[in-house]
């Protein structure tokens, strides 16, 4: 009877280990290394564009590439950091990746950068490199550090998802919005300063040594402004993009380009297309101070300033309005973009236009 009874148990047990077999997953097997692959990155856009009266870019060893990249699941959570790097050139530029896993890729480049970024030594490891600062500055943890420093030309990538540029707080925005001249000064606006921007998200890398081509457009815009003959003493004054002009009666004419790095995000240049849609307003403020140390000022006037155009102000002088006993300015404002007119502006004819 016992052997019945332990025979009774040991079938019992074969069969609740054959329902636990039907209803339970069988534990996965250690997943196998997910396979990496080598792209090749490669800028197009308005590097391969000529536009005037601005002008065409040109590459050479003189030249700054910031290149950050961001990565997450390809299915699923948010774009962290994975690698950034400094570079010269991209005729070797090659970048590690993972596949099943969706990439966010930000380039930032200076024309010209090595001899218009600020530069400076940098010991790391005990050699020194030369370094340069933003828009290229960085969370770099060089020695150890935790603070932000210029950084290191490598050519290379640096993978590490606790070190990238200064402003690598969203997958798009990526680089500083910053510029520090050679002069040491920071702008907004550099000027003479040719940058271009772009980018690629979501991004799943399906191939080995394919070439990923990122579009890069231009963050430029330019402005021109033209003295009358009427300045024959003294000089005017020009306050406007946090720079500062003289005009003398020896040089009455002004004519820059400039980069916006708000361009790079906050105005968002780069997602718009349509160049009217790429606007920013700004300020300038004309004062003349003439020989006998008299001041003419007027307000403040405002316009706005639109990718790839060059706005154009032409400043007269009516004498002195003999009713009001004052002089009198009137300041013509055009956008001039790369084919066709765009708009016109006056001001400057109306009393309320002038401080007293």
């Amino acid at each position: 009877m016992r052997a019945k009874h332990l025979l009774l148990a040991a079938f019992t047990l074969a069969l609740g280990a054959v329902a636990c077999e039907n209803n339970v997953e069988t534990p996965a097997t250690p997943n196998e290394e997910a396979k990496t692959y080598t792209i090749r990155l490669r800028t197009n856009g308005d590097v391969d564009i000529t536009h005037n009266p601005l002008t065409r870019f040109t590459p050479d060893d003189r030249d700054l590439y910031g290149i950050s990249v961001y990565h997450k699941p390809a299915t699923t959570g948010s774009y962290e950091c994975y690698a950034y790097g400094l570079f010269d050139s991209l005729d070797d530029v090659e970048l590690e990746v993972v596949e099943n896993y969706s990439y966010s890729i930000t380039v930032l480049l200076v024309d010209d950068g090595k001899d218009k970024v600020y530069c400076d030594s940098i010991l790391v490891d005990q050699n020194y490199y030369l370094g340069y600062d933003e828009p290229f500055r960085g969370r770099n943890k060089y020695n150890g550090s935790s603070s932000n420093s210029i950084t290191k030309l490598t050519n290379e990538f640096t993978y590490d998802s606790d070190r990238y540029f200064n402003s690598a707080t969203g997958y798009i925005n990526g680089l500083s919005q910053s510029f520090k001249a050679k002069d040491g000064k920071t702008y907004t606006y550099p000027e003479d300063v040719d940058i271009y921007y772009g980018y690629v998200t979501n991004y799943i890398p399906t191939e080995d040594n394919a070439t990923l081509s990122i579009y890069v457009k231009r963050m430029a815009f330019g402005l021109k402004v033209i003295v009358g003959d009427y300045l024959d003493n003294g000089e005017i004054t020009l306050s406007t993009l946090g720079h500062t002009y003289t005009f003398t009666p020896e040089n009455k004419v002004l004519e820059k380009t400039y980069s916006n790095m708000n361009g790079l995000g906050n105005d968002n240049w780069y997602s718009k297309d349509d160049l009217s849609q790429t606007y920013k307003e700004f300020s300038l403020d004309f004062k003349w101070t003439k020989a006998d140390k008299t001041v003419v000022d007027w307000k403040s006037f405002k316009a706005y300033l639109y990718r790839l155009k060059q706005t154009v102000f032409t400043l007269d002088y009516y004498g002195e309005d003999e009713v009001l006993g004052t002089n009198m300015f009137e300041i013509h404002y055009e956008d001039t973009p790369i084919e066709e007119g765009y708009r016109n502006y006056s001001y400057g004819s109306e009393q309320d236009d002038y401080n007293w």
